[in-house]
C-alpha cells in the first residue's frame, strides 16, 4: 500500500514517467525544427517589423557615415494562454498499488501535451488560407499576420501599401517538380518596399507521409523523374531540408489534409513562424498530500503561437484551384 511516508518516492517515479515522454516527444517533434521557439517572461510579447532597411551610399573621403534609414512595416501582439491537465493518484491506487495503472495514466496525459502542442503548430500551416479556426483545444484563434491577413494570402502588404506579393503557391498546384521551380523562383525575386530584390531562399520543404516518396524522388533522382528524358536533375542538391511531418495528414478537425506542401526560408522562418514558451510543459507535485482523496498532480504550461512577416513560407492545398 502507498503510504504518505511514500509520497516523495512516488513523485520521483511520475517524475520520471514524464521526463522519458518529453524527451522522447520533442525529440520525434516536426513543429520545434520549423517554427523558432522561445522562451518569454512576458504575458504579451509585442513583435516588430522593419520593411526596407536601406541607407548603404558611396562615401568620400572625410564624409560622415549617412544614416540608415526604415519603413516601419508592422507590429503584432501574441499573448500567452495557459494550458493544463490534473493527474490524479486515486485512494484506490494508493491501496492497491497500482503502478501499472498510474504509469499509463502519466504517460498517456504527457503524450497528450506534447502532441497537441506539435498539432497546433502544424494547424497553422493547415489553417493558413483562414483568418479564424477553432484549435486542437476546442477552442476559437485569430489567424492572421500583422497586415491583418491569414498566413497564405494573395495580397500580403505592409501598412505603407508598398510592397504587395503573395505567398500561395500558384494556383494551389499538386506537389511536382515543376511547381517547386515556380515557387522557388517567385521567392528569389521577392522585392522590399524600396523596389530591391530581398531574395526568399525556399530552401526547405514540408509534405505529408502521403509525398514522402514523391518528393524524394523529385528531389534526389539523378535523373528527372517521371520524365522520358535522361537530363540531369537540376533540383537536385537544390533543397537542404525535408520534413515529412506526420501531422500533416489530417488537421485537427479531421479534414484529409495530406495534398498540402508547404516551402520556406530555413534561415528566415523565425521572422514567419514563432512558438513562445512563458512556461514549457511541466509536472507539479500537489503542495499540500491528503491522508484520504486525490494526491493531484498538476501538467500545465503557458504558450502562444504567432505569425509574423509572411514571405518566408510559401504553401499550397495541392488542390490545383
Amino acid at each position: 500500500m502507498i503510504t504518505q511516508s511514500d509520497f516523495p518516492k512516488l513523485t520521483d517515479y511520475v517524475d520520471d514517467i514524464f521526463n522519458e515522454v518529453a524527451k522522447t516527444s520533442v525529440a520525434d517533434m516536426k513543429g520545434n525544427k520549423i517554427f523558432r521557439v522561445r522562451d518569454t517572461s512576458l504575458r504579451s510579447f509585442e513583435h516588430l517589423i522593419l520593411h526596407g532597411m536601406s541607407g548603404i551610399q558611396e562615401v568620400t573621403p572625410g564624409q560622415d557615415f549617412p544614416n540608415v534609414t526604415s519603413e516601419e512595416g508592422d507590429s503584432i501582439t501574441w499573448t500567452q494562454r495557459q494550458y493544463g491537465a490534473k493527474v490524479s493518484v486515486t485512494e484506490e491506487m494508493r491501496m492497491f498499488d497500482r503502478y501499472s495503472q498510474l504509469e499509463s495514466i502519466v504517460r498517456s496525459i504527457s503524450t497528450d501535451a506534447f502532441d497537441k502542442i506539435d498539432q497546433s503548430l502544424a494547424d497553422v500551416l493547415l489553417y493558413g488560407t483562414a483568418t479564424t479556426y477553432t484549435d486542437v483545444y476546442g477552442k476559437s484563434v485569430a489567424a492572421v499576420g500583422p497586415d491583418g491577413l491569414a498566413l497564405f494570402s494573395a495580397s500580403h502588404s505592409n501598412n505603407l501599401n508598398t510592397d504587395v506579393f503573395s505567398n500561395i503557391i500558384t494556383s494551389n498546384p499538386a506537389l511536382s517538380r515543376a511547381a517547386i521551380v515556380t515557387a522557388r523562383k517567385l521567392g528569389l525575386t521577392h522585392k522590399d518596399p524600396n523596389g530591391m530584390i530581398r531574395p526568399v531562399h525556399l530552401d526547405s520543404i514540408i509534405v505529408s507521409p502521403e509525398n514522402e516518396d514523391l518528393i524524394e524522388r523529385i528531389l534526389y533522382s539523378e535523373k528527372m523523374s517521371g520524365t522520358g528524358n535522361n537530363d540531369l536533375n537540376p533540383m537536385k542538391g537544390k533543397i537542404k531540408n525535408v520534413y515529412v511531418w506526420e501531422r500533416m495528414q489530417t488537421r485537427s478537425d479531421g479534414t484529409d489534409t495530406s495534398a498540402y506542401w508547404f516551402m520556406f526560408d530555413s534561415s528566415k522562418i523565425g521572422e514567419t513562424l514563432n512558438c513562445l514558451f512563458a512556461k514549457r510543459p511541466v509536472l507539479q507535485a500537489p503542495e499540500k498530500v491528503y491522508k484520504n482523496g486525490n494526491w493531484d498532480y498538476a501538467l500545465n504550461y503557458y504558450n502562444t503561437i504567432g505569425i509574423g512577416y509572411a514571405p518566408y513560407i510559401f504553401g499550397s492545398t495541392g488542390a490545383g484551384a
